[in-house]
């Protein structure tokens, strides 16, 4: 059974390229936060459904090569896995998805593999994963529920898409599920849209009042603060040389989940997932760059060196 357990829509990814060709690859924000988690040494596995087709084929190889399990995945034949165009920007989101009636949009409460929850250390979802669909979005909750009953670290990044659903159901919805969090993971990006709220100490004071003992938020090139065990600190961003964005903030929830598995310390797990979002801006797709463990430990080394 895997420590750390990631719910939601995998998908096929199609990079353009700067020759403008079309690469494939694979994302989808709680796969992408998946596989940022193994690559730093975690037990990490997968809950959702994707189709019988090439691109569901694609992803499982995909993850066994990257070590995430696909035990708890459901395969569809009569349903399509999900697409994902993507047209990379330093500092956007330009993406163009190929998901209605995608086999993960099908999944629903009843197809949870709840001994694997309840074995798991920490459960993470997203704001994707409650939009996608009403039956994945009542599967979140589910497995939410299951997975602090058996006493798991339930996680719960908002990675708002518009696209997706309003402004107005995005806020009652992920209050609704931050209230069943134990980390809740933000942007400012995403609070403007939400909230109206622009400052991170606003932000982690209005979640931090609906449950979750852990709040961060992060703010792109401005790095993050995080609120943890009665305190609150800036973490700065890691040198990066951005070129796409896709996938940073996953990445960052993917590795301080697993750092803070290995550490039991917020601030420290998020200085090394800060590495890792750094990273991952610094390359193409959303998986391709995600640095491994061993260029974290070696980028904290120089920080702690002055290097």
């Amino acid at each position: 059974m895997a420590d750390i357990l990631c719910l939601g829509e995998p998908l096929g990814e199609f990079v353009r390229e700067p020759d403008g060709r079309w690469r494939l690859g694979y994302g989808g924000d709680t796969s992408n936060a998946a596989i940022a988690a193994a690559r730093q040494g975690a037990s990490v596995g997968y809950l959702g459904a994707l189709g019988t087709d090439l691109f569901g084929d694609g992803i499982v190889a995909h993850w066994a090569q990257e070590g995430v399990s696909a035990a708890s995945v459901l395969r569809n034949p009569d349903a399509p896995t999900g697409l994902n165009f993507i047209e990379p920007d330093p500092a956007a989101r330009r993406f163009t998805y190929v998901r209605k009636g995608s086999a993960a949009s099908l999944y629903g409460s009843d197809d949870l593999d709840l001994p694997a929850i309840r074995a798991a250390k920490v459960l993470h979802l997203s704001g994707i994963t409650l939009a996608v669909s009403p039956t994945l979005r009542a599967a979140g909750f589910a497995a939410m529920r299951a997975a602090r009953a058996a006493g798991a670290r339930v996680s719960l990044d908002t990675n708002l898409r518009l696209a997706l659903w309003r402004a107005e159901e995005a806020r009652r919805v992920l209050e609704e599920a931050a209230a069943l969090a134990d980390v809740l993971v933000t942007s400012l990006d995403d609070c403007r849209a939400l909230m109206g709220l622009g400052a991170a100490d606003a932000v982690i004071d209005a979640f931090a009042a609906l449950g979750p003992g852990t709040v961060i938020v992060t703010d792109g090139a401005n790095g993050a603060r995080i609120a943890a065990a009665g305190r609150r600190e800036t973490i700065p961003p890691a040198p990066a040389n951005p070129v796409d964005s896709t996938g940073a903030g996953d990445s960052f929830s993917g590795a301080f989940h697993a750092w803070m598995l290995e550490t039991g310390d917020a601030f420290e797990a998020g200085r090394r997932a800060a590495i890792v979002a750094a990273g991952t801006v610094s390359g193409y797709g959303a998986t391709d760059p995600i640095p491994r463990r061993e260029t974290v430990l070696a980028a904290l080394g120089a920080q702690e060196r002055g290097a």
